[in-house]
């Protein structure tokens, strides 16, 4: 078949990109273009096909997860060694690409202005992937049905071939809920960083935020990026015994103590150790 461009497609049929809504009316597109409901797990397969795209190449690309390298004729390349559940979000995210290099196309040369920056193009590359690999309409009954917990993450993630973060995050996003996504790894303070010397001896490193997510309902305030953990709470345990945690558990963010219930698993990201934690306030039913 030949080669069609998803994105020209898409925009010679519905006009330009004006909100971000569509771009869910894209990933829309490329699902019924192809044949595709929204039961897991979503073949891609089936949209290159339908496309005329070739399948994207595994290569050793080293600062980046994908590329697309030329959208005439549809060739993208993906990392070859990150997971596989990685390597289909960054081919739905490319596949995201193509829909704002048309845009771009179709307003090269003019005064109109792209109505997002880079960053934000790539935030919305990121949501459009989720939602081509996680639709809403078939994800948002079964996390209500199998209710919010790592455990659900695990199951879903199986279900629809996605990474576990990235399931979590989706799960996230649906959540009107108490519930607060917390990766945790080992890393020194912003002001120990700055006092290190190569003349002075190394403070050790500490378990601290590295990243965190928040369900729409999480009412106890700001969870700070590099706040440190205690050694006998139960997300350093899983850390030091390499098994997961759960329990009832004050912790303390800086602002105020907050009693909530923590499910804790050790994870490995690339090289690094880390613990991914949940989160769960009282009023979640817990």
């Amino acid at each position: 078949m030949q080669y069609r461009h998803p994105g020209q497609a898409f925009l010679s049929r519905y006009g330009l990109l004006q909100t971000e809504q569509d771009v869910g009316r894209y990933v829309e597109f490329l699902r019924q273009s192809a044949g595709l409901s929204d039961e897991p797990p979503i073949d891609l397969l089936r949209i290159y096909q339908q496309f005329g795209m070739p399948t994207p190449l595994r290569a050793p690309l080293a600062d980046q997860q994908g590329i697309l390298v030329d959208s005439d004729a549809g060739l993208i390349l993906i990392k070859e060694d990150d997971p596989l559940v990685r390597q289909r979000f960054t081919e739905g995210h490319e596949l995201m690409e193509l829909l704002f290099d048309a845009q771009e196309r179709l307003l090269l040369g003019t005064n109109t202005q792209l109505p997002w920056q880079a960053e934000q193009k790539e935030q919305l590359c990121d949501r459009g992937a989720a939602e081509l690999l996680m639709p809403t309409s078939s994800f948002l009954p079964q996390l209500r049905s199998l209710g919010f917990s790592l455990r659900t993450g695990q199951i879903l993630a199986n279900l629809y071939q996605t990474s576990l973060l990235a399931t979590l995050l989706r799960m996230v996003q649906h959540e009107s809920g108490a519930y607060a996504v917390v990766m945790w790894h080992r890393a020194l303070s912003r002001r120990e960083e700055k006092g290190c010397l190569p003349t002075k001896p190394q403070p050790k490193k500490k378990l601290r935020v590295w990243w965190r997510a928040k369900a729409q309902g999480w009412s106890s305030g700001f969870i700070p990026k590099n706040k440190s953990i205690p050694h006998d709470s139960l997300i350093a345990v899983a850390f030091s015994s390499g098994q997961p945690q759960t329990g009832l558990e004050t912790l303390d963010f800086g602002c105020e103590l907050i009693h909530c219930y923590v499910e804790a698993m050790p994870i490995q990201v690339g090289d690094k150790p880390c613990v991914l934690s949940l989160l769960h306030l009282p009023a979640s039913g817990r």
